[in-house]
């Protein structure tokens, strides 16, 4: 999620600068005014463009991070020093990977279900594994299959309930 923080700050930034810079160059009319401000705009215009998307992404990525049913932390890290547990936090942070009833957020990589047609078609808990089934309604599933260690017998339920009352699929326990 902190990736799409910064890419969404990286866009806006991109923005402003070429904002300013089209409109120095049409107050100041340089002998290039046409190509540059051309240039200017153009860049300034793909930054929107790509700033819009970051955005929605981010908003998309904080509703499966506040509606997370699942919470996998992909490493164990163990830190000695204090500077190693800072890093060791930045590093969780960066991979986590949280799994909600909306998709999965795999670092700054969005998986979506139950929007724009895709849907979650089927849940499978396994031992070591949990896996996902999704896909438009006549097109080819996907599968998705995360590490993931059964929980226990109430954490399980909690996990079974929670995506037959969000979703309407009912895991299937391996």
């Amino acid at each position: 999620m902190r990736k799409l923080v910064l890419y969404a700050w990286l866009f806006f930034t991109t923005t402003v600068i070429c904002a300013a810079a089209f409109t120095l160059m049409i107050i100041f009319r340089p002998p290039i005014v046409v190509m540059s401000a051309l240039l200017f705009f153009v860049a300034g215009a793909a930054s929107v463009f790509l700033l819009v998307d970051t955005c929605k992404k981010l908003s998309v990525a904080q509703t499966i991070v506040e509606s997370a049913v699942i919470h996998i932390e992909p490493a164990v890290i163990y830190a000695q020093t204090v500077e190693e547990q800072k890093e060791a936090e930045r590093f969780r942070d960066n991979f986590g990977i949280y799994v909600s009833s909306f998709g999965i957020l795999l670092g700054a990589k969005i998986i979506r279900f139950n929007q724009s047609g895709i849907w979650l078609k089927k849940v499978e808990i396994g031992t070591d594994y949990i896996s996902f089934d999704y896909g438009e309604k006549d097109k080819e599933i996907q599968n998705i299959r995360l590490l993931y260690s059964k929980p226990g017998e109430d954490e399980l339920v909690g996990i079974i309930e929670n995506f037959r009352k969000d979703t309407g699929v009912v895991p299937v326990v391996a």
